[in-house]
């Protein structure tokens, strides 16, 4: 298993968004004005992440999926149902799979809002500070 990022998570999204939406525009960050529908827009919404024993970390990323549509809500339910299949379980680029969890959609302001977490575990590496070496001298008679 290669390390999963995530950087790598939202590549991962955006690869299963260009397959299933290839006449789409996909931004994964800032906007610049000028954005044309059909459009979607990756955002990390937050992450926590838990502390676990051998040097592990429980990471809960929750991105949403912003989708812009040409014709209104109709098409942004046709869009959410597609996502909830689409989304489910994402390729990354190394090649592992993750499992979308958590899914919640609702259009608001006529764009999609798709809300969904990848939960995963990962290494964390250990900085030591260790002690120098300690001379003792000894005395007496």
């Amino acid at each position: 298993m290669a390390e999963i990022n995530t950087n790598i998570i939202l590549d991962g999204i955006t690869l299963a968004l260009r397959k299933a939406f290839p006449e789409s525009h996909i931004e994964s960050g800032t906007v610049k004005q000028g954005l044309r529908p059909p459009a979607f827009i990756v955002l990390l919404v937050n992450a926590e992440v838990l502390d676990y024993p051998a040097q592990r970390q429980k990471r809960l990323p929750r991105f949403d999926v912003l989708y812009f549509p040409k014709a209104g809500r109709e098409e942004c339910y046709r869009v959410a149902d597609t996502l909830c299949e689409e989304l489910k379980l994402i390729d990354l680029p190394g090649g592992d799979k993750l499992r979308g969890t958590d899914m919640s959609f609702e259009v608001t302001a006529g764009v999609l809002h798709f809300l969904v977490s990848y939960n995963h575990f990962a290494r964390t590496e250990i900085n030591e500070t260790l002690m120098g070496t300690l001379k003792i001298e000894q005395g007496g008679k």
